[in-house]
C-alpha cells in the first residue's frame, strides 16, 4: 500500500537515522535512506502511521536493499521485515491499509 512519505527513525550503533517510509504492508515496508545497510541487520524502528494516532515501535531486519534512482544519489530502497511486533500494532496497520483500499477514499 502506497504511503504519503511517512519518517522512519531507526538506530543503529547509537546513532539515530532518519528514513523516507515508501509502502507499507502487514510484514514490513519499503524505505528510502541515504544510509547503506546490509540484508540480515537488525534495528530498532519507530514510525506512526498517517492516521497520526498509531505509534509503531518494533524491532526491523532488512530483507534487501536496491539503489533509489528517483530519490537522487546515495539513496537506498530498503525492504524492512517486522520482527517483535505487537499484535495490536499489526491489526491497526491491517485496518489503515484496508481503509486505503476503499475506491474513492483519500489517503489521509
Amino acid at each position: 500500500m502506497p504511503l504519503f512519505v511517512l519518517e522512519v527513525k531507526w538506530k543503529q550503533y547509537d546513532e539515530v537515522f532518519i528514513g523516507q517510509m515508501r509502502d507499507i504492508s502487514m510484514g514490513g515496508f519499503l524505505m528510502s535512506a541515504g544510509r547503506s545497510v546490509h540484508a540480515g541487520e537488525r534495528f530498532p524502528v519507530e514510525f506512526i502511521l498517517p492516521d497520526k494516532k498509531t505509534k509503531v515501535s518494533c524491532t526491523g531486519e532488512v530483507a534487501w536493499t536496491r539503489p533509489y534512482a528517483s530519490e537522487g544519489a546515495g539513496s537506498e530502497g530498503i525492504g524492512v521485515r517486522f520482527l517483535n511486533i505487537d499484535d495490536q500494532k499489526i491489526r491497526a496497520i491491517g485496518q489503515w491499509i484496508k481503509k486505503q483500499a476503499v475506491p474513492g477514499k483519500k489517503q489521509t
